[in-house]
């Protein structure tokens, strides 16, 4: 998925990024500062997901639409 204003970094990235965020807090040992300062993180790397996800739905809803042109599609 190309890169938006709105996310400056790929859907792809933002994930590997939050999954090493949860990684970090699931089996490290992390002081409550770091704790926090990695959720906050994650919230961000979560938000840009969705909005990624949010996008992507509403492209599927369009490509779904009843009476679309065929040659839309195919």
């Amino acid at each position: 998925m190309t890169e938006t204003n709105e996310n400056p970094i790929s859907f792809e990235e933002a994930f590997a990024g939050l999954q090493k965020i949860v990684e970090q807090l699931e089996n490290e040992t992390v002081d409550l500062e770091q704790a926090i300062s990695l959720y906050k993180a994650g919230r961000a790397y979560a938000s840009i997901c969705s909005n990624y996800l949010d996008q992507a739905e509403l492209r599927i809803k369009e490509i779904n639409e009843p009476g679309q042109k065929e040659e839309d599609g195919l």
